[in-house]
């Protein structure tokens, strides 16, 4: 009984010792994994390089081509729309070509209505193509970096804690997702470098790109009153 007491102590403590060693053994693989100082994890600011790629002449300009062509648009229908309602101002109301004149103006409109929707959404659909076309290129310089330094990881993600969008539930969400709780150390960021290899601008020079309001400048001039139904409708 004495002897087997003897054994089972003898065992418990070879168990503990073997735990203690898988606990407290340094693991190279482990190591090489996860440690920073080994230099094989690192960091881009994925939404920094964007904005900058953004900013680049031919992407602004494009996008500037854009806007005038639809503003041009956008304006002549509108002058066209003020000119039927000034016509329809001038009128009497028994004129027998009032109504063609009003559903004219109505039609016009429409139309204006539309082309304003469009345009808005066209800019909108520029803006994801050309975003798409800087994260390709971003994709493949960050991992032609990585494979010249040696990085086996880069995760792409804010380098400060700055909340940029706090306006919106949406805005702010994405925000917080994009970033880290613990900010990585600043020799594995590659967002530098990563910019540098692009040829991208040390600054964000983009302009809003939200599109302009079209639909507000659609409305007659202020000070002239909508035309008045034909029909004697309120």
């Amino acid at each position: 009984m004495k002897r087997t007491n003897t054994l089972g102590v003898l065992s418990l403590l070879a168990l503990i010792t073997l735990i203690g060693l898988v606990l407290f053994t340094p693991n190279a693989s482990a190591n090489r994994s996860f440690g920073f100082e080994q230099g094989e994890i690192a960091s881009v600011d994925v939404f920094a390089l964007i904005d900058r790629a953004l900013s680049k002449d031919e992407k602004t300009s494009e996008r500037q081509a854009y806007e005038s062509s639809s503003n041009a648009v956008i304006t002549n229908m509108q002058q066209q729309l003020i000119g039927i309602q000034a016509k329809l101002q001038s009128m009497q109301p028994d004129d027998p070509n009032i109504n063609a004149e009003y559903q004219e103006y109505q039609q016009m409109q429409s139309n204006l209505q539309a082309a304003s929707q469009n345009a808005s959404t066209q800019y909108q659909t520029l803006i994801a193509e050309q975003i798409a076309e800087a994260y390709s290129e971003i994709y493949a310089a960050v991992n032609e970096i990585a494979s010249e330094q040696g990085f086996a990881y880069v995760f792409a993600s804010r380098s400060d804690g700055d909340l940029l969008q706090t306006d919106s539930i949406n805005g702010i969400t994405q925000e917080i997702l994009a970033r880290p709780l613990v900010t990585p150390p600043a020799a594995t960021d590659l967002t530098e470098v990563v910019r540098v290899r692009l040829d991208y601008p040390a600054e964000v020079l983009v302009e809003d790109l939200e599109p302009v309001d079209v639909d507000a400048q659609a409305e007659p001039e202020s000070g002239e009153p909508e035309p008045a139904d034909p029909m004697g409708e309120e």
